[in-house]
């Protein structure tokens, strides 16, 4: 039984929660996209005119808390949207706004296992774009949780194009 703990609206819109159990919790793992390019960790996953930004959260000095995960996922954010607007400038204006839902697991040592986009809750159904926001997910660190249990995440995004 999944209960939120926290939700919030940052640049995207994204919010998070945080679900109760642990340890044995099902989930499926994504597929990904070997033509779809993974972005490093702290990389924008573009070149060229974007704003360059700061290193990502230190995970090693954070408490595991929602408001961590919360720094962490923000800095992250940004690599959703570039996966949006990827998908925006092959498709032209035929891809529409909407929300993804991402549901995911950290590990007793911060990092991302079975991270997938759900079908409830998604209202983009674009393959690609689905996986490109796997793989981002799948490339973050989280601070380690104290509990050296595992714990499910839910994280929506509400994309829209930025003109």
């Amino acid at each position: 039984m999944k209960r939120p703990l926290i939700a919030m609206a940052v640049v995207l819109s994204a919010g998070l929660a945080l679900a109760q159990g642990s340890a044995g919790k099902k989930g499926a793992s994504a597929a990904t996209d070997a033509g779809t390019p993974a972005t490093e960790p702290g990389g924008s996953g573009k070149k060229g005119g974007a704003p360059s930004r700061g290193q990502p959260p230190d995970v090693t000095k954070l408490p595991f808390t929602p408001d961590s995960i919360r720094m962490v996922m923000n800095y992250y954010s940004r690599d959703i949207q570039d996966c949006y607007e990827e998908i925006l400038a092959t498709k032209g204006s035929n891809v529409e706004e909407g929300r993804i839902l991402t549901t995911f697991t950290i590990s007793p040592e911060g990092f991302v296992r079975d991270a997938k986009v759900a079908k409830a809750g998604t209202t983009i159904k674009n393959q690609r774009l689905n996986e490109c926001v796997v793989n981002v997910i799948t490339s973050i660190t989280f601070p380690e949780p104290s509990d050296k249990k595992e714990h499910p995440i839910e994280y929506p995004f509400n994309l829209k194009a930025i003109k």
